[in-house]
C-alpha cells in the first residue's frame, strides 16, 4: 500500500513529461547520426536485424520505502527469452526505456548490457552489477536486437515495465475502502470487527466466531478445526522418552484413546488442518519435545551405512535446517512452504515442498524412526531393516497420520548443505495455456531446482518463482518472505482488511475479492517475497541467494495481531493429467462452475507447486498407483480462502460452492487426491470420504489397515478422522456417533 496525492501526481508527470522531450530530441539525433554513419559507410554493413526477443523478464530489489511515490530500485538480473530467427542476431543490447517504449537518450543512460546471442533457443540469464540503480524517468526495461553494430528495437515483447500503476492503485484501494463503508449490514461485517483476535469481544459469540468464543482443547494453526473440549480428557506437553511411555500405558490400561500432534504454530495450535489432531481422550502436543530438551539433542551420526541427522520428533523444520547449515549439512528441497513444522508432523502427512526435478517430500528421506506403541515400549522401525523383512509395515511409518505410535526420534538422509539463488518473476497467465511454447507448466519450469506459481486468474497474471543451487555465497538477509507480506496497516488496517474480506463472503457480487487480489499481486511488484540486506536495510527483492532451507520457506505472517480465518483446498494431480486439470481450473475460476460466476483466490494466489513421485510411502497423497508414475513430477494445486463467519446455510454455500465443485472434479475426473492436512472446514471430511469411497489409493489403504492392526490392533491411535479416511482395526468397533 502507497500513500498517493493528486498534486504530488500531477508534479511528477510534469517533471517525466518535460523529461521525455529532452529524451526524445536526443534519441532523434542519435538516430540521425546512425543514418549519415550508415550512409557514410557504403554497402558493406550488416543486414539489420527483423526479430526482437520474444519475452524480457528483469528481476529487481525495491525502495527501501514502498510508500515512495517515485521508488528507486535496483536492477538485479534480466532473461531474455531469444528471437525465434536469430539468423540476423549477433547481440541483445539491454537499456532502459522510457514512456513511449523507447530507448532514453543516450546521454541519460547508455547501454546496460551487450549480451552474446547463443543461437541454442536457450534462455539467456544476465546478472547485472550491484548497486545499479533505476534511472530516473526510465519505465520500461527495453531488449534490441544487434547484428554486428545494427540494431532493431521492436515493441512486441521485447521489454517489461518496471513502474506501477500508482493511479490504478490507489483507485482501488478507495473502492475497497468505499465497500466497506457502504456495506457494514451485511452479514458478519460487524462481527469481524474483531473475530479472529482469540479474544471474546465485540458482538461476537460462539456462534459466530468459535475461534474467540467457544471452549475448545485443541485447534489448528487457522483455527478452522476446533476439538471440542468436552470430548477430549487431557493434554499434555510431553519433554522425555519416559513421560510418554507413563502416560500411554496408563491410557492403555484406562481404555483411553491417544491422539498426537506438532503444536509447533503459534499458541501451540497444530499445522494440520482437518480432524485428524483431535480426540476424545488424551491429546499429547509435541511442542516441548524438541532438541533443546536434555537428552533429546540433534546429532549427525551414521546408521546402517546412511549419514543421518537424528533429530527428536518435536523439533521444527526450519530450527533443523539452520542446526544442519551450521554443520555444514542440508536436507535439499524437503522444506515446506511454511517453515515451522515439527519434523514428525511433516512426515506423518506427506507434506511437501515445492521441485520441479529434486525430492521434496520428507517422508521420502526417512531412514529410521524411534516409536512409543500402543503398549508404551519404545522400537526402532528403519529402511534398512523393517523395509527388507516387512516393506509395507515401513512404508505404513513414512506417512503414518498419527495412527502408527508415538514417534520420538527421526533419522534422516543429510546432504551437503547448499545455497540457492531464488527468483520471481511476473507474467501474463497466457504465458501458461495458449501462449506456451514448451507446452505445458511443467516444461516452463522443470529446469528449476525450486519452483512454483503464484496465479491470479482473475488478474489473468501470475508471479514464476525459479530458484537454483549456486556455489555463490549466501547474501546477507536474504529470507522467503512469501507467507509473510509487506502489510501497510496504515493504508488499511486489520479491521478493514478482515471486514473486505467478510464482504466478498457475503455477497460475492461486489467483487470484494476481485480487487483484493488485485492489490496482492500489485503488491508483490511493490514489495516482492523475497528480501536480503542492502547497505544495513533490509530490502524486499525478486532475487536472493541464501541457505536452501531458508529462501524456500516462510514463516507465516504474525505482524496483524489476527489470524486471517484462512484454508486450503490442495490437491496434487498425476503428471499426465496436469495440464488438462489446469486447463479446467482456468476454466473454473473464470465462470465455468455451479454458480456460473468468477472466483478469486486474493490470498497469495493459486498456489501451484510441484512434487517427485516416489514409491515410499503406502499413504503419500503423491505416492504411486491409481496414476501418479514413479519417477514422475505431480502437481499441486492450492487455493488458500478466506472462511466467512455468520453466514446462513444459504449464503455459505452460495461462496463455498464453487471451490467444493472443483476439488470434486479434480478428485474424480483428473485423478487428484488430497493434501491430508488440509481440505476442512466446518467439521466435514467430505473430501475425504469421497476418496475412501472411490478409492483413490486402490490397494494401498487396505495396506495400510493391515499394517495398523499390526501395532494398533485395539484403536487406541483412532479417532473420526480415521473412520472418515477408510482406517479398520481388529478389535475397535468406531462409536456409532462417529
Amino acid at each position: 500500500m502507497i500513500t498517493i496525492t493528486y498534486d504530488s501526481l500531477w508534479t511528477t508527470t510534469r517533471t517525466i513529461m518535460r523529461a521525455s522531450a529532452v529524451r526524445q530530441i536526443i534519441t532523434l539525433f542519435a538516430m540521425l547520426t546512425t543514418s549519415l554513419v550508415a550512409i557514410a559507410g557504403g554497402g558493406g554493413a550488416p543486414d539489420k536485424p527483423t526479430d526482437s526477443a520474444s519475452k524480457v523478464r528483469i528481476t529487481f530489489t525495491a525502495d527501501p520505502n514502498p510508500a515512495n511515490l517515485i521508488p528507486i530500485r535496483l536492477l538485479e538480473g534480466i532473461e531474455i527469452w531469444p528471437a525465434e530467427d536469430e539468423s540476423k542476431i549477433t547481440h541483445y543490447n539491454v537499456y532502459w526505456g522510457d514512456s513511449q517504449r523507447n530507448k532514453l537518450g543516450i546521454a541519460l543512460a547508455p547501454r546496460l548490457a551487450h549480451i552474446p546471442a547463443t543461437k541454442d533457443g536457450s534462455v539467456l540469464v544476465h546478472e547485472f552489477p550491484p548497486g545499479l540503480k533505476m534511472e530516473a524517468g526510465a519505465i520500461w526495461v527495453l531488449v534490441c536486437a544487434e547484428n554486428d553494430g545494427r540494431e532493431f528495437c521492436g515493441k512486441d515483447g521485447n521489454m517489461e515495465k518496471v513502474t506501477d500503476p500508482l493511479l490504478s492503485i490507489f483507485g482501488r484501494l478507495n473502492t475497497i475502502k468505499s465497500t466497506i463503508k457502504n456495506n457494514g449490514d451485511l452479514a458478519g461485517v460487524e462481527v469481524m470487527k474483531t473475530c479472529s483476535n482469540l479474544i471474546c469481544d465485540g458482538v461476537e459469540t460462539a456462534q459466530n466466531c468459535p475461534s474467540d468464543c467457544s471452549d475448545f482443547g485443541h485447534a489448528s494453526f487457522n483455527f478452522q478445526v476446533l476439538c471440542n473440549e468436552a470430548d477430549m480428557q487431557d493434554v499434555y506437553h510431553p519433554t522425555s522418552i519416559a513421560e510418554i511411555q507413563a502416560i500411554i500405558k496408563q491410557a492403555a490400561e484406562n481404555g483411553v484413546r491417544v491422539k498426537v500432534t506438532g503444536g509447533q504454530a503459534v499458541n501451540a495450535t497444530s499445522g494440520s488442518a482437518t480432524s485428524v489432531i483431535c480426540t476424545d481422550g488424551i491429546t499429547l502436543v509435541m511442542d516441548q519435545f524438541d532438541h533443546e530438551r536434555e537428552g533429546l539433542g540433534m546429532q549427525l551420526e551414521t546408521f546402517e551405512g546412511q549419514e543421518v541427522v537424528s533429530v527428536a520428533a518435536g523439533t521444527n523444520m526450519h530450527e533443523l535446517g539452520e542446526w544442519l547449515y551450521s554443520h555444514g549439512k542440508g536436507l535439499g528441497y524437503v522444506h515446506l512452504g511454511w517453515r515451522h513444522v515439527s519434523v514428525a508432523g511433516a512426515i506423518g502427512t506427506s507434506a511437501h515442498g515445492s521441485s520441479p526435478k529434486n525430492r521434496n517430500i520428507l517422508s521420502h528421506s526417512v531412514v529410521s524412526m524411534d516409536v512409543i506403541g500402543a503398549d508404551g515400549e519404545i522400537r526402532t522401525y528403519s529402511r534398512g531393516t523393517t523395509g527388507v523383512e516387512d516393506p509395507d509395515l515401513w512404508k505404513a511409518f513414512t506417512t503414518h497420520l498419527g495412527y502408527m505410535g508415538v514417534i520420538t526420534r527421526v533419522r534422516l538422509e543429510v546432504q551437503a548443505a547448499t545455497n540457492t539463488q531464488v527468483k520471481v518473476t511476473f507474467h501474463n497467465e497466457d504465458e501458461l495455456f495458449e501462449n506456451n511454447k514448451t507446452g505445458s507448466i511443467y516444461n516452463d519450469i522443470k529446469d528449476c531446482d525450486y519452483g512454483q506459481y503464484n496465479w491470479f486468474p482473475s488478474q489473468n497474471q501470475y508471479l514464476r518463482t525459479c530458484g537454483k543451487t549456486t556455489a555463490a555465497a549466501a547474501e546477507d538477509g536474504a529470507n522467503n518472505r512469501l507467507l509473510f507480506p509487506y502489510v501497510d496497516l496504515g493504508q488499511l488496517s486489520v479491521e478493514q482488511t478482515m471486514q473486505i474480506f467478510q464482504i466478498g463472503g457475503a455477497n460475492t457480487s461486489l467483487e470484494a475479492h476481485e480487487n483484493m487480489a488485485y492489490m496482492r499481486r500489485s503488491g508483490w511488484h511493490l514489495t516482492p517475497p523475497l528480501v536480503k540486506t542492502v547497505k544495513g536495510e533490509t530490502r524486499y527483492t525478486t532475487n536472493a541467494t541464501a541457505p536452501t532451507h531458508r529462501i524456500t520457506s516462510s514463516k507465516l505472517i504474525d505482524t496483524v495481531g489476527r489470524e486471517m480465518r484462512q484454508m486450503d483446498w490442495e490437491v496434487a494431480v498425476p503428471f499426465n493429467n496436469m495440464q488438462a486439470a489446469m486447463e479446467y481450473v482456468r476454466d473454473f475460476t473464470n465462470g465455468m462452475n455451479v454458480k456460473n460466476r468468477s472466483t478469486p483466490v486474493p490470498l497469495i494466489g493459486i498456489f501451484v507447486r510441484f512434487s517427485k513421485v516416489e514409491n515410499n510411502t503406502l499413504l503419500a497423497y503423491t505416492g504411486t498407483g491409481n496414476g501418479f508414475e514413479d519417477g514422475t513430477i505431480a502437481v499441486h494445486i492450492e487455493m488458500p480462502i478466506f472462511v466467512p463467519t455468520a453466514l446462513s446455510e444459504q449464503q455459505f454455500n452460495e461462496y463455498m460452492d464453487p471451490y467444493e465443485e472443483a476439488m470434486r472434479v479434480l478428485v474424480t475426473q483428473y485423478g487428484a487426491r488430497g493434501h491430508w492436512g488440509k481440505n476442512m472446514h466446518s467439521d466435514d471430511p467430505w473430501m475425504f470420504e469421497l476418496q475412501r469411497d472411490i478409492g483413490a489409493y486402490g490397494d494401498r489403504l487396505t495396506r495400510f489397515n493391515n499394517a495398523v492392526a499390526k501395532v494398533d490392533p485395539n484403536g487406541m491411535f483412532a479417532n473420526k478422522f480415521a473412520k472418515a479416511i477408510g482406517i479398520k482395526y481388529p478389535k475397535f468397533t468406531y462409536p456409532a456417533s462417529w
